[in-house]
């Protein structure tokens, strides 16, 4: 009887080992505050809203902040306003829009960078 316990529990052990490795050998208990470290990214909510945080006239400014924003990992969008308004005059300007949770990140770290 005392074998079949041991044998399970040599098993158990081996099973943990096998389950540890294929998480890539991260921790297992993480602390408080640390961040994890996912292989894959979670998918995008399809029904969040997203805001427009900045506009501008000039391409280089917008992807010099677009950048900005992805070294702090946050979601965002260039995007080339349309073609002429409702009165017929053209609209010049890009804009960026990042999702609804994390505009109020995205307004501070955009209002710290230099003009």
């Amino acid at each position: 009887m005392i074998r079949v316990f041991i044998y399970l529990f040599i098993l158990g052990i081996f099973l943990y080992a096998v389950w540890a490795w294929g998480r890539g050998g991260r921790k297992i208990f993480q602390q408080a505050g640390e961040v994890k470290s996912p292989r894959f990214r979670t998918k995008r909510d399809p029904w969040e809203t997203w805001l427009q945080v900045y506009e501008t006239e000039s391409l280089e400014e917008a992807r010099v902040l677009q950048a900005k924003l992805q070294e702090q990992e946050l979601e965002c969008v260039l995007y080339e306003q349309g073609k002429k308004d409702i009165h017929g005059n053209s609209l010049k300007g890009i804009g960026i829009a990042v999702p609804k949770s994390s505009a109020r990140l995205a307004q501070n770290i955009i209002s710290r960078t230099p003009a």
